[in-house]
């Protein structure tokens, strides 16, 4: 992958410049350390208590990583510039995602090394690896730090802000990658290269589970980017199918959530969970949703010039549409939006059946 080759804030000093690319190279390095400990944990599934979550040794693996991101922020890239150019880097991290992320991790380094707290991570995915699992852990969100942390005032206040806007919920992974991209950014040279190459040495990380997406490179979006790509792309082509057969209306946080069926190809139907603006997208598109009302009859919805979908002469808010009485429920319905609200690779499976 093809990197810049000036940096927006080089290190000339020569001494800085080696121990730059030795922090680099170590921060590479531990990286892949976290993303192999993320593969081999021993998480385990009992029968009483599901999944038993072991994230230990991904914790453990941090914190080389975090001391080198601290020490390529202030003693390599910041102490190597003149007052005004540390002062246009110190900007740059107020705006920049990359550099939000770096200010942020100064607080939880500080908290591994400075404070009598443990910084659990929280794991809310594990995919499934053969004969073992596989984590996927995230920092936890800024309220649900210790509270000795979120009380330490001997760490900046902007990292605080930093980690509580683009660190808390995110993903290690990607904010390490984030911390050695901005890195790049600053300097190209501080970063190891596959010899005879410009290729990032470490880089790509190797592919363990396959699912949806995950990023491995510090060039690639991270899964909230790419996500939102897909998620776009995924609104602008029409649904699979011959057209959709709208079945129940329900609500969600004030939300009207129109569920059905999509029919398939030779017979089959899928369930799918839609919002009205995107029903009038996919009408004007020129897609076909029809609304089955409770004594079974259907009719063809329509959009207006102004947005508003209408069946049957009239608005579709006010359309006779029967409530679920058997499975799917529609606690099961909502759940399904949720996921498509929340999951872009979800919602994409949803409208476009392969």
């Amino acid at each position: 992958m093809a990197q810049t080759t000036t940096g927006l804030f080089p290190v000339t000093d020569a001494d800085r410049q080696a121990k730059g690319r030795q922090k680099m190279h170590g921060l590479a390095l531990y990286i892949t350390h976290v993303w192999e400990a993320a593969a081999s944990t021993d998480t385990t599934l009992c029968r009483d208590h599901g999944l038993e979550v072991d994230s230990e040794r991904v914790a453990l693996e941090i914190a080389p990583a975090l001391a080198a991101i601290r020490t390529l922020d202030a003693e390599v890239i910041r102490s190597s510039q003149s007052r005004a150019a540390d002062q246009r880097y110190q900007d740059l991290q107020k705006t920049d995602l990359q550099g939000q992320v770096v200010r942020g991790l100064v607080l939880t380094r500080n908290a591994d090394i400075h404070l009598p707290a443990t910084l659990d991570l929280h794991v809310g995915r594990v995919v499934g690896e053969g004969d073992g699992y596989r984590v996927m852990p995230s920092w936890q969100p800024y309220d649900a730090l210790p509270q000795v942390v979120r009380d330490n005032d001997k760490t900046a206040s902007s990292c605080h802000g930093a980690y509580r806007d683009a660190v808390g919920g995110h993903l290690v992974i990607e904010t390490l990658l984030d911390a050695f991209a901005f890195f790049l950014r600053c300097d190209p040279t501080l970063a190891r290269r596959v010899p005879g190459t410009s290729d990032l040495a470490y880089f790509p990380l190797p592919a363990y589970t396959v699912h949806d997406y995950e990023r491995r490179h510090p060039d690639q979006p991270n899964w909230a980017g790419f996500g939102a790509e897909v998620r776009r792309l995924t609104e602008d082509a029409p649904p699979s199918g011959t057209g959709r057969e709208i079945a129940y209306r329900l609500t969600s946080n004030g939300t009207a959530v129109y569920c059905g069926h999509t029919v398939e190809p030779f017979g089959l139907r899928s369930a799918f969970t839609e919002a009205g603006p995107q029903i009038v997208r996919d009408v004007r598109g020129g897609y076909r949703y029809v609304a089955v009302a409770a004594d079974g009859a259907h009719h063809v919805v329509s959009a207006d010039a102004d947005g508003r979908l209408s069946a049957d002469g009239g608005a579709i808010e006010d359309y006779p549409f029967p409530q679920p009485y058997r499975h799917p429920l529609p606690q099961t319905w909502l759940a399904w939006w949720q996921f498509a609200t929340e999951d872009p690779f979800w919602y994409r499976n949803q409208r476009q059946r392969r």
